[in-house]
């Protein structure tokens, strides 16, 4: 847009004077400079249209004159004594000149905010992600100015080559202090394979697997806390993935893995929906500064149309505001319920856990009772030999005179004293010995029936 225009005219007196008008736009001035037809050549109406407009320095003739004026919406460009043959271009100079005004104007602010920038980037000695974030939200700003054509192409191209520079500088500084957090978390990373490398031989040893479950969970609970590169975090998370899959397959359990997967989708779900939360967050703050902008634009609007066109932004801006906060509440209302879901996963998993400890306790009883019954077996029968043996002994000696009585009472102490290792052992064995100590008892109620005869 040229800043300069080059035109006949007459003054006061009807005489013929060629008319240049320059545009100062830093002083909202514009220049208007007469040449009587005396003194205005074709040639030097030549170099004026070629070569003055095009900004290009020439030395004007004496005898001109130069008048200032204020650049002004309602008033005139020229004074009332001018009068120019084509006053058309002059009213849309005036129109034109007036954007140009408030556009350089808005360059000059954009120009200021940008020194304190430097200013700062400069003072600098560590990576400062608040300046990184200003300073991404400032140029976010110009560009959208840039989009709606309120800057001139030239300013745009400036203010771009000099925020670069200091993106340039940052980025710098950023890289720094990335190669010192890549240190850091390759040595977190070591250590924490260094514990899981020790919890994996475990579970190859064949330890118990519950403490070890629980050792993979406190070891996931604190990587939680730890700030990794993003490589290294997915390193150490598929790690501890896969010990876990080696545990749970170790246990055995299907309905388990199916518990587990189904918490895995819900984590995923719910994991992704967090993100999906964070970005309309941030989608929504930056409508709502947008919205601030416009609404604060709306006051220095020039004109009519412009407010108009404001206004309308604005509406457009609310609607779409509207429009996600009834998103981002259904998201958080899916967020509740997930987390409910969640917690009803993991009390399902820990009675899971519970339930698979108490089987685990009830074989080592079940193991405990069979061997008991097998010892008890054994010693039944060896009993019963003692008890038939000692009714063949009665037999043999009911045809002998001598001592019968002492013989008798030996042998009945003899089996008093196996009826009670017999009452013990059934006692042991429970109702698995119940049907051989009816036998045996029975066998002994017979023994001392036939001695009373």
């Amino acid at each position: 847009m040229r800043r300069k225009l080059v035109l006949w005219g007459t003054n006061e007196k009807d005489e013929k004077i060629l008319v240049a008008l320059e545009l100062l736009e830093n002083e909202n001035v514009v220049n208007i400079f007469t040449f009587p037809e005396k003194i205005a050549t074709e040639e030097f109406y030549k170099q004026m249209s070629e070569q003055w407009k095009n900004d290009v320095d020439i030395e004007f003739p004496e005898g001109f004159s130069k008048i200032e004026r204020k650049l002004s919406v309602s008033d005139s460009l020229l004074p009332d004594e001018i009068r120019v043959e084509r006053p058309d271009l002059i009213t849309g100079a005036q129109a034109e000149w007036h954007f140009v005004v408030l556009s350089s104007k808005l360059y000059g602010l954009y120009k200021s905010e940008l020194e304190e920038f430097k200013d700062k980037v400069e003072t600098l000695t560590d990576y400062d992600n608040k300046i990184w974030e200003e300073l991404k939200n400032f140029w976010n700003k110009v560009q959208h100015q840039v989009n709606d054509r309120n800057l001139f192409r030239e300013h745009a191209a400036s203010l771009r080559e000099r925020t670069n520079g200091l993106f340039d500088k940052l980025k710098q500084l950023k890289k720094s202090l990335e190669s010192e957090f890549e240190t850091k978390s390759k040595t977190y990373l070591d250590d924490f394979s260094k514990e899981l490398n020790e919890i994996e031989g475990k579970i190859e040893q064949g330890l118990g697997l519950s403490p070890l479950f629980e050792d993979l969970k406190r070891l996931q609970h604190k990587i939680k806390n730890i700030h990794f590169t993003k490589d290294d975090r997915k390193e150490i998370w598929d790690k501890i993935d896969g010990a876990f899959k080696i545990i749970k397959e170790k246990r055995g359990s299907q309905y388990e893995a199916n518990v587990s997967q189904g918490t895995a989708r819900l984590q995923k779900r719910y994991e992704g929906l967090i993100g999906a939360i964070q970005k309309m967050q941030k989608s929504i703050q930056i409508d709502q500064k947008d919205l601030d902008f416009q609404t604060k634009r709306v006051e220095d609007s020039d004109g009519q149309l412009e407010s108009q066109l404001r206004q309308a932004k604005i509406r457009m801006i609310e609607e779409r505001i509207h429009s996600k906060k009834e998103k981002f509440d259904d998201m958080l209302k899916t967020k509740s319920d997930l987390e409910s879901k969640l917690e009803k996963e993991k009390k399902k998993v820990a009675k899971l856990e519970k339930q698979e400890k108490i089987e685990e306790a009830k074989e080592v009883v079940k193991q405990k009772i069979a061997d008991n019954i097998s010892e008890s077996q054994k010693e039944l029968d060896k009993i019963s030999g003692k008890l038939s043996k000692a009714a063949d002994d009665i037999k043999n000696q009911k045809k002998s005179k001598s001592k019968p009585k002492d013989l008798l009472s030996q042998l009945s102490a003899s089996a008093e004293n196996l009826l009670e290792d017999v009452v013990d052992t059934v006692k042991a064995v429970a109702e698995v010995a119940e049907e051989k100590l009816e036998d045996l008892v029975d066998k002994v109620d017979d023994l001392f029936d036939k001695e009373e005869e």
